[in-house]
């Protein structure tokens, strides 16, 4: 590797731990409560930074120290993925937000602090659609809906499924699982999808062989249970709960 390659990446590493440290201290310090649904809309309809509200973020800040100008494709949609992940946490008291944080930040079992995290989980999702189900997510982790290493999961989940089969899981009733699949809502190909995801679970009956019939020609047997049956995760039924605006029982 040459000399520039490694001053490159040096640079790149120190501009994204500057970033992750933002994005912390905006967690911990900022009042987000402007930053609402409709800031995002007029954002994202801009597909540039000119929002007062928006430049007021410490993380955003950072972001335009770093890099000066917002030109690129993948500047503009990074920001809009990190706004809209933001406009999720904008009900959620500070000292709340603070005090969670800090308590997550202190905690040797982690090996990385929440705001270098949830930069490369906002980093990875894949869109800010994604980011936002996530900031719902995170909102709820911080009402202790779901303790942190849930939230991770579940991040890691929504970033690796499609949205729209997303939305097809968020659009299905309790009372369709424990059957065989999704098939009465013709939804049985996204089946797979859901398990792979983490967002489902499949059971199969044990099949029992019966006779049915016995003569002299023949015997008859049939085939008893042996169906494929399935069932939300428990993560799966806590993404469901959060992103349907479900009541969800703390999570102690």
């Amino acid at each position: 590797m040459t000399n520039r390659h490694l001053i490159n990446k040096n640079n790149s590493n120190i501009k994204n731990s500057n970033i992750s440290k933002s994005l912390g201290k905006t967690l911990i310090q900022s009042d987000l409560s402007k930053v609402t649904g409709a800031v995002l809309e007029s954002f994202i309809e801009e597909e540039f930074i000119d929002n007062e509200i928006v430049k007021s973020i410490p993380v955003v800040n950072t972001l335009f120290g770093i890099r000066k100008t917002y030109k690129s494709v993948k500047d503009i949609l990074f920001t809009q993925k990190l706004v809209s992940f933001l406009s999720e946490l904008s009900k959620i008291d500070l000292t709340q937000r603070q005090e969670i944080i800090e308590r997550i930040d202190s905690d040797p079992k982690h090996n990385q602090k929440v705001g270098n995290k949830l930069l490369h989980i906002i980093d990875n999702s894949q869109d800010y659609i994604t980011s936002q189900y996530i900031g719902k997510l995170f909102a709820g982790f911080l009402r202790e809906e779901l303790n942190y290493q849930e939230f991770c999961k579940a991040s890691l989940i929504l970033n690796r499924i499609d949205y729209y089969d997303l939305q097809e899981f968020l659009e299905i009733p309790d009372e369709v699982y424990g059957q065989n699949g999704t098939e009465n809502l013709e939804l049985e190909e996204i089946d797979n999808f859901f398990i792979i995801a983490g967002l489902c679970s499949a059971e199969t009956d044990v099949p029992e062989v019966y006779k049915t019939e016995n003569n002299n020609y023949e015997e008859v047997y049939e085939l008893n249970g042996g169906e494929t049956k399935i069932y939300r995760t428990l993560i799966g039924n806590k993404i469901y709960q959060i992103l349907n605006n479900k009541t969800v029982a703390n999570n102690v």
